[in-house]
């Protein structure tokens, strides 16, 4: 293993934040739709029912659009896929923006959930090709700091629009479709960015660098066939399912459990999800500096050992709030040291360049129908039993865990590239 760390050029840096502004729209998404929703029931007269059609929608709108981007980005080009994907989150924010009624809503809200499930395989696809694995870390670990800002930015606009009525979703979700169409311009028409992608790619993480295309192209059934993608592909699958069970039940009900279980006020719980997220920018600022040396994988087992920590401090002590608003935030930090990074990570180091988009788009559809799903179960579990629901998140912690250790074992017994361990 070289102790060498690899600078990041000013061409990966650019690279890194025009596709890290992919991740800030897709966060800015979810969350701002979470703040709307309130304000659309008021002011569109929707019922329960039709409030979770729409957070529905977008779930399931996100799990096809990353089956679908990832396979269309191998077959048709990679760049050209993530050009179309960013146009359309742009069209659809500015629909949901401009949405008086609820048809037009729904349509505003497919489109952007297609296009903002497709970008994520394309964009790790299109970064992947272009740097070297030696830096993957550093350059993954930054398009989760844009997901965390776009997490903060758009509480902050929610807060600040609060008493604007239909004002304020039309300033979250147009600001969205702004720095959609600006990213979309930069990418369509600066020459100089183009130059740059087009100069940047790694010939040995593309076959065919002058069309974006592979040449070689193998449809997913055959994948799923070959048990030396299989298996890591289900690996991969289970870790960041049940990584992502925990990680997107705090994240969309913390709120929720904090007023409704333990009886904290809506101040309270605003604030302590706020505190969580900087907690969470903070750890992943620290951890750009180790995600591409010798600590990757130590960090990774102190993340596993605070988040199991967390859940069975919470779940045995599942009636005192002091204990599980401590927790809540040491588990969310912990979140940025062993999950979605790694995940990202290990996706573009165990699948075939060829097919990479399709699987990875693959596995994170499957992973977001079945949170979708838990997600429905979620608010009758936490009413029912609080402690049940808590040591459910003990038993995902180690699963999730387990697959973690065994994966890093198959790196080092296949000799994968892996800059941060001996081959």
């Amino acid at each position: 293993m070289s102790s060498e760390k690899v600078k990041l050029s000013r061409a990966n840096i650019l690279l890194i934040v025009v596709a890290g502004l992919a991740s800030y729209m897709d966060a800015a998404l979810l969350v701002s739709l979470g703040v709307a929703l309130p304000i659309w029931t008021k002011y569109l007269s929707l019922n329960s029912w039709m409030v979770g059609l729409i957070s529905t929608l977008l779930t399931v709108a996100v799990a096809v659009g990353s089956f679908i981007g990832g396979w269309l980005s191998d077959k048709f080009g990679r760049v050209r896929v993530f050009n179309a994907d960013i146009f359309f989150v742009f069209l659809g924010s500015a629909i949901i923006a401009m949405s008086r009624n609820l048809t037009l809503l729904i349509i505003g809200v497919v489109i952007a959930g297609l296009a903002s499930g497709a970008d994520l395989p394309t964009s790790l696809a299109v970064i992947s090709e272009r740097m070297s694995n030696k830096v993957y870390g550093r350059a993954i670990a930054t398009t989760q700091i844009f997901w965390t800002i776009g997490i903060l930015l758009s509480q902050f606009i929610g807060f600040i629009t609060a008493n604007a009525g239909m004002g304020s979703p039309t300033a979250l979700f147009g600001w969205i479709g702004l720095v959609a169409l600006l990213n979309w311009f930069v990418r369509v028409f600066s020459k100089r960015f183009k130059a740059i992608e087009e100069d940047s790619v790694v010939p040995d993480n593309v076959i065919d660098s002058s069309t974006d295309k592979p040449a070689k192209k193998l449809r997913l059934g055959q994948l799923l066939k070959t048990g030396t993608f299989l298996g890591p592909l289900v690996l991969l699958t289970v870790f960041y399912l049940f990584w992502n069970l925990p990680a997107n039940t705090w994240g969309s009900f913390v709120n929720y459990f904090l007023v409704t279980i333990d009886g904290q006020t809506q101040s309270f719980s605003t604030v302590i999800a706020l505190v969580a997220n900087i907690v969470c920018l903070l750890v992943n600022v620290v951890y750009l500096k180790v995600s591409d040396t010798k600590y990757r994988y130590k960090a990774m087992y102190l993340g596993i050992a605070v988040a199991l920590i967390a859940f069975v401090a919470s779940g045995s002590f599942s009636d005192q709030w002091q204990v599980f608003t401590v927790a809540y935030i040491c588990y969310s930090g912990s979140t940025v040291l062993c999950g979605e990074a790694l995940y990202k990570i290990w996706s573009q180091t165990f699948y075939p360049v060829e097919a990479r988009a399709t699987m990875t788009g693959f596995s994170y559809g499957l992973v977001r129908v079945f949170t979708a799903v838990f997600s429905l179960v979620t608010p009758t579990l936490m009413a029912f039993s609080p402690k049940l629901l808590l040591w459910i998140m003990v038993g995902c912690t180690v699963l999730f865990g387990s697959c973690a250790l065994i994966i890093v074992a198959l790196i080092k017994k296949w000799g994968l590239k892996d800059p941060t361990m001996n081959a």
